[in-house]
């Protein structure tokens, strides 16, 4: 299969290449081909411009036609909608995402909470900054009502430092949120959903070491967790892969939803080495108690050192 991946310079991409490199045709889109790993080969760099720019999806579109290209796999929070837009009249091109209203209710964090919370999905007390006094509890964690990865996020001790910060940074009351702060253990979790539904596999991660994106983490088939998750695949009947992120607290054990990223994850990215090829779900033979035997496998990244 032909696929091409936008945010080339994820940090996942380069394990992605090694693995399916003999069966698939992959290339990977940036608009800086420097952040592209060099285990990728140069031919199968495409360089773009920023998202925010007005011929980024001409580009990508030209370029899926002129290479035929099968499968798109968008990582970019700020095109997800916009590619579903793009390529609804395409038909060679087929995207690798849920539908466009699933990305468009999980980007808004606010009311992605809302929505799990109506589903009796267990989340963090959620609010919009403007109702943030009525918190009767701290740490609160203070966050972009939309955006990716961690920018952006803060957590505020007081009430007092909420109001300066606030003040200081000029916040929008409409484009931030604050959620009750949970201690506990991270979770990442990829939900793959095959076409016809008749697959749908889990495999949490448990965050051992995180910077802006996960630098380590542990495949851990926490009951819990996948009897959870299972419950937010059958509730939301999405095809293709999205990723939840939760808290295991340490005050109870008990589980916490507070994100859900409606597209393929830098973490995704393990996968391959357990034998799941996510684009070929529909015919994969794996089920959720053979993956058991990977409980503990490790996802670990370095930096690497290129002069060139």
């Amino acid at each position: 299969m032909k696929i091409l991946f936008t945010a080339g310079g994820s940090p996942g991409n380069e394990l992605i290449f090694r693995k399916l490199k003999l069966d698939h045709d992959i290339w990977f889109a940036d608009s800086d081909l420097d952040r592209i790993s060099n285990v990728i080969s140069n031919n199968r760099k495409f360089l773009v411009p920023l998202v925010n720019q007005p011929d980024y999806f001409k580009n990508i579109v030209d370029f899926c036609f002129r290479e035929k290209i099968e499968l798109l796999v968008p990582g970019i929070d700020e095109e997800l909608v916009r590619m579903h837009e793009s390529f609804k009249l395409i038909k060679q091109t087929s995207l690798f995402l849920p539908s466009k209203l699933f990305i468009k209710n999980m980007l808004d964090k606010y009311l992605s909470m809302q929505i799990l919370d109506n589903l009796d999905i267990p989340v963090p007390l959620t609010l919009k900054l403007e109702n943030a006094h009525q918190f009767n509890f701290f740490p609160l964690i203070l966050k972009p009502r939309w955006g990716r990865g961690s920018r952006g996020i803060q957590i505020v001790t007081k009430k007092e430092e909420l109001e300066l910060y606030t003040k200081i940074k000029k916040l929008n009351n409409e484009d931030y949120i604050c959620q009750n702060y949970e201690e506990g253990e991270e979770y990442t979790v990829q939900i793959l959903n095959s076409k016809d539904h008749k697959n749908t596999l889990i495999i949490p991660l448990k965050v051992l070491l995180k910077k802006g994106v996960t630098l380590t983490a542990e495949i851990d088939f926490d009951q819990d967790i996948i009897e959870l998750c299972k419950n937010i695949a059958m509730k939301f009947d999405e095809n293709n892969i999205y990723n939840v992120q939760l808290i295991k607290t340490f005050k109870d054990n008990s589980l916490k939803v507070f994100e859900v990223n409606p597209r393929f994850s830098t973490t995704t990215c393990i996968l391959t080495s357990i034998g799941i090829d996510p684009f070929k779900l529909d015919s994969c033979q794996i089920n959720q108690l053979e993956l058991k035997s990977f409980q503990g496998l490790k996802l670990n990244r370095t930096l690497s050192n290129e002069v060139v």
